[in-house]
């Protein structure tokens, strides 16, 4: 809850601080979430092997503390008024390339801790944590942002991954694999992609990962774009819109962890995809504050379902020899984001976010049809 917390706290305190204190612009933000991504693009296979191999608490602990001390140094970095926008970028990068180490370690406790069959709804219920972390932290972001400076916002995220560093300490240590002749890095690396690309469920499974990262998800990037430029409002706005993401996810997380198991789930994953990207569509479309958080809130409850059902089938269908390769994926997914963001970016200092974001989610529609119609793999899941 902690690191959650300090997470979105994180994403409030440096949109605001990119777009309003440093007069950023769209692109701005698009370069600040794209040298994060490519940590984890590049990073995270390397994550993956590292979590199968080496004890995983004592990695959490260092890459938590690490991530207290970049967000320490921003915040004294604003209070002394030194804060210039390459340093926002060297963090970004930083705190990316930490998030790529401790991602895949912290996507396989869940898996190490239930057994298959309530996987989905222990994913769900993980979730669920997120998520109620997700509607408090923009709104507590928004608040110390307005109140004491969007330096409050990073001095509360090094006191929150502070604290879960000391938390995760009394987690059980884990045992490092010990396979004889097991394969180097860049060949296990190799491998797991391989494996991939012959598995045809467990691609689709990746690739219906990959789409709503790329082609979706990108528009979080510019909510401050939206509270301030199509909304006409200021950080506080900023904070309900992403607090209204998080109040759906919170809502979807709940109804996946009571009501996950029942039925085939790829055909429903899928369709909570579709309508997932056709609610951001309308997002785009809207003008009126209360409405736009409404119906991000309906985004938000639909990708928190499509999001637990594709995780839980990567994991429960992943061969085990691969398993810690394919959910390395899953942290590169992340990754992919900010590449896709840096396009949107300029795409809207060019033409407004309301018809750039809009036509995404025009194709992002057509793309999952596509997957829906034609993929028979997820219908017998």
């Amino acid at each position: 809850m902690a690191l959650q917390v300090g997470s979105w706290v994180q994403t409030i305190g440096m949109g605001w601080l990119v777009l309003h204190d440093l007069d950023g612009s769209a692109t701005s933000l698009g370069i600040v979430a794209l040298v994060r991504g490519a940590s984890l693009l590049l990073l995270s296979p390397v994550g993956g092997y590292l979590s199968d191999r080496v004890e995983r608490r004592r990695q959490l602990v260092i890459y938590t503390t690490t991530s207290a001390a970049i967000a320490g140094s921003l915040a004294a970095l604003i209070m002394a008024d030194a804060i210039a926008i390459w340093m926002v970028y060297a963090a970004a990068m930083a705190a990316g390339i930490v998030e790529a180490l401790a991602g895949p370690i912290r996507m396989s406790l869940v898996y190490h801790s239930v057994p298959g069959e309530d996987l989905t709804n222990a994913v769900a219920l993980n979730a669920l944590g997120g998520n109620a972390m997700r509607v408090i932290g923009p709104a507590i972001g928004g608040a110390l942002i307005g109140t004491v400076g969007t330096q409050g916002a990073f001095q509360l995220q090094a006191l929150c991954l502070g604290l879960s560093a000391v938390l995760t300490w009394f987690l059980k240590p884990s045992r490092a694999g010990h396979v004889e002749n097991r394969p180097g890095m860049f060949q296990s690396i190799a491998q797991g992609l391989q494996y991939v690309v012959r598995d045809r469920l467990m691609l689709v499974i990746v690739v219906m990962a990959f789409l709503p990262s790329i082609v979706v998800y990108p528009y979080v990037t510019f909510l401050p774009v939206f509270a301030r430029d199509v909304l006409h409002s200021d950080q506080s706005a900023y904070g309900y819109l992403a607090a209204a993401v998080g109040a759906g996810s919170l809502i979807g997380g709940a109804f996946v962890a009571v009501f996950a198991g029942r039925g085939k789930t790829g055909q429903f994953m899928v369709w909570t995809c579709l309508t997932y990207s056709a609610s951001v569509g309308a997002f785009a479309l809207s003008r009126n504050l209360l409405l736009s958080i409404a119906i991000l809130a309906v985004a938000g409850l639909f990708h928190s379902i499509y999001s637990a059902l594709n995780s839980s089938l990567m994991q429960l269908k992943a061969d085990e020899a691969y398993r810690g390769q394919v959910m390395s994926l899953q942290t590169m997914m992340w990754g992919t984001t900010p590449f896709a963001a840096l396009v949107m970016g300029r795409m809207i200092d060019d033409w407004g976010a309301p018809h750039v974001v809009g036509a995404w989610m025009a194709v992002a529609v057509v793309l999952t049809l596509v997957v829906a119609l034609f993929s028979n793999e997820l219908r017998k899941v």
